[in-house]
């Protein structure tokens, strides 16, 4: 069904400036959270670390430099005078006003009470729980509990992942029908990609044995994923097996020293950013994928590595586990309590049960198929 472009009006944060040294990741992340980055119009309005105004295609976006990013309080404060300060200056008007965090609910409220439009917020994580696995966490959990508590009915919609994120806006007095779930689809979009994928490619890239089993994790560097917990079972693992880490944060010095104490530095690769066109040859590789967060609310990478009939371990967080099911149906789950002897146990049946790797692909397979888009919402 052919479907009519909307104006959309993004408040976010560029830290990485994607929109000026990466523009296609740019465009690639609203085609995953179904913004119709090649149908609607766009203007972005980022706080970053340097200033401009570019255009591109259907796209503009306003680039203001800030350090405030130290204390998030006091850029959701400042961003009600200077955001709509520039909105009133350029005349912009929209179908949409559009963020990722609460923070800016309240800024992108009183511009949709001036200029009309739908608020719609997309809610892809926990705030309140990822909050809470960083450095003061306890801080910064009460004020994502504060501010979701306060603004939560500010918003007209919200997209979300899944259930499990359903329940989490709901628990915040959200009607349900306030509530739409989609698919954060990196897989109908990087199809090209997946065509394309060398299998042997990253174990050649490494020099990696073939008498070593590949385990693969695609995650931040952050708190919330666990890492050093996994380097713990990895080293508990034996000597036949290479660790392979995608992502970049703030903790990779932390892990590179910790992978040294554990003498398994030369069995751990941290790859660091890897674009989209590379990334399946990873999963291509690996002989299974690994993802033990504190905290997830979907863990898209579970979808990407049962997708390409990698058998996946998780955590039994709510998000994971929504994906996973119960232990054995569509990939393993491991708890703390089972520890270093579950662990191993698990890595090394892993590829025992093909009906549980087809009914992961399957369960994907079914999750894509959904294409509920912004532009169903407006």
């Amino acid at each position: 069904m052919n479907k009519k472009p909307i104006s959309i009006f993004i408040l976010n944060c560029d830290w990485r400036d994607m929109f000026g040294t990466s523009f296609f990741e740019f465009k690639d992340k609203l085609e995953r959270d179904q913004l119709g980055g090649t149908l609607n119009n766009f203007f972005v309005f980022s706080w970053a670390r340097t200033t401009y105004l570019l255009k591109k295609d259907r796209l503009s976006s306003f680039h203001l430099k800030t350090h405030l990013d130290f204390f998030r309080p006091l850029l959701d404060i400042y961003a009600v005078p200077r955001v709509l300060y520039y909105v009133w200056k350029n005349k912009i008007r929209n179908d949409v006003w559009f963020c990722y965090d609460f923070g800016f609910v309240p800024t992108l409220w009183i511009l949709k009470k001036l200029f009309g439009g739908k608020l719609i917020m997309c809610l892809n994580n926990q705030p309140r729980v990822y909050s809470r696995t960083r450095k003061f966490g306890f801080v910064k959990s009460l004020y994502s509990w504060l501010i979701e508590r306060i603004f939560s009915g500010f918003v007209d919609h919200y997209l979300t992942l899944n259930e499990t994120m359903r329940t989490y806006v709901h628990n915040l007095g959200v009607k349900d029908s306030n509530v739409s779930v989609f698919s954060m689809n990196t897989i109908e979009r990087d199809m090209e990609f997946i065509k394309k994928v060398q299998k042997g490619s990253i174990r050649k890239k490494y020099n990696i044995p073939e008498s070593h089993k590949i385990i693969l994790t695609v995650a931040r560097l952050e708190a919330e994923k666990n890492y050093p917990r996994l380097l713990e079972l990895f080293a508990g693992l034996g000597e036949e097996y290479t660790l392979i880490a995608l992502g970049r944060g703030s903790m990779l010095a932390q892990l590179e020293k910790q992978a040294e104490e554990l003498g398994i530095r030369n069995r751990v690769i941290f790859t660091g950013f890897v674009h989209r066109e590379e990334i399946w040859n990873y999963y291509a590789d690996a002989d299974a994928f690994v993802l033990i967060s504190k905290a997830e609310a979907l863990g898209v990478v579970l979808w990407e590595a049962m997708y390409m009939n990698v058998p996946v371990i998780g955590s039994d967080v709510d998000g994971i586990v929504e994906t996973v099911g119960a232990d054995g149906d569509k990939g393993r789950i491991w708890t703390e309590e089972m520890g270093q002897v579950g662990f191993n146990d698990i890595i090394k049946s892993i590829n025992s049960s093909q009906d549980m790797i087809i009914r992961a692909k399957t369960f994907v397979d079914e999750k894509i198929s959904n294409h509920l888009s912004i532009n169903d919402i407006v």
